[in-house]
């Protein structure tokens, strides 16, 4: 399997790496194999195992923590098209056997491969501007790590982004909770991608581009079913009083309150 890691901090890419080692660890050490300058990542953050075609990402005990598509991780398999976020860089995992072409921009390149292999991923950042990569900083004391505040919106546990009870935003769908969970909760879909579903288990992702609506199984042993019927590869449109099923959840989708 060949795989590799774009890194990036504030829409400039900083370095690609080919996941060649059985064990590729990012941190501020000096020793470690991707060595990211910066007080918001720990000496030794999280790490890559490649173990036959499988990459596991295992965080190691961080400050900060580690995130696989915007959800807390401490050991995961990756896949094609993953976003994790290490402190405040951010790291796309692209396998080179499903890669279109090379990575150039990542907005571009993200989006090439989601239309190509009709998985799901985490929106890409802009399209890069001519910004140099982060400078080096001299004498860092690595016994120092600037934690991040967390975001205090940030529901662990049943993978959904963005789970609120007021009105989401006007002019998109939403996702009614009516089993599961807490019935009547609303998962607004403001962002690009929601995942939906229990983490570690069966999970769905829910694609907004523009005013369409998609939603393409992610994780899982058993298929999310739109409407009772299973998902079959790729995306599927979603519109208002559509039933979807994942994970032991099922929500209905609604039209935003104005």
């Amino acid at each position: 399997m060949g795989a590799r890691i774009v890194l990036s901090l504030d829409d400039a890419i900083v370095t690609e790496v080919e996941l060649e080692k059985p064990v590729t660890v990012i941190g501020r050490h000096p020793a470690c194999d991707v060595v990211v300058d910066h007080p918001a990542i720990s000496g030794r953050h999280a790490l890559f195992r490649l173990v036959g075609r499988t990459v596991y990402l295992e965080d190691l005990a961080s400050t900060n923590g580690t995130k696989v598509n915007g959800i807390v991780a401490t050991t995961q398999v990756v896949h094609h098209l993953d976003l994790i976020e290490v402190g405040r860089h951010k790291v796309h995992f692209f396998d080179d056997d499903m890669l279109a072409g090379q990575v150039g921009g990542l907005e571009s390149t993200v989006q090439t491969d989601f239309e190509r292999t009709h998985m799901a991923a985490i929106a890409a950042a802009a399209a890069l501007a001519s910004q140099p990569a982060p400078e080096a900083v001299e004498e860092v004391d690595l016994s120092r790590t600037m934690a991040i505040p967390r975001d205090p919106n940030l529901r662990l546990g049943p993978a959904q982004e963005s789970v609120r009870t007021d009105e989401p935003e006007v002019g998109t769908l939403a996702l009614k909770v009516i089993a599961g969970g807490s019935q009547g909760e609303v998962v607004a879909l403001n962002r690009p991608n929601t995942m939906i579903g229990v983490a570690g288990g069966d999970t769905a992702l829910v694609i907004r581009r523009g005013r369409a609506f998609f939603i393409a199984r992610l994780s899982g042993g058993r298929p999310p079913r739109l409407n009772h019927k299973e998902l079959t590869p790729g995306t599927h449109p979603i519109a208002a009083q559509d039933k979807i099923d994942v994970g032991g959840w099922s929500f209905e989708v609604i039209e935003a309150a104005r």
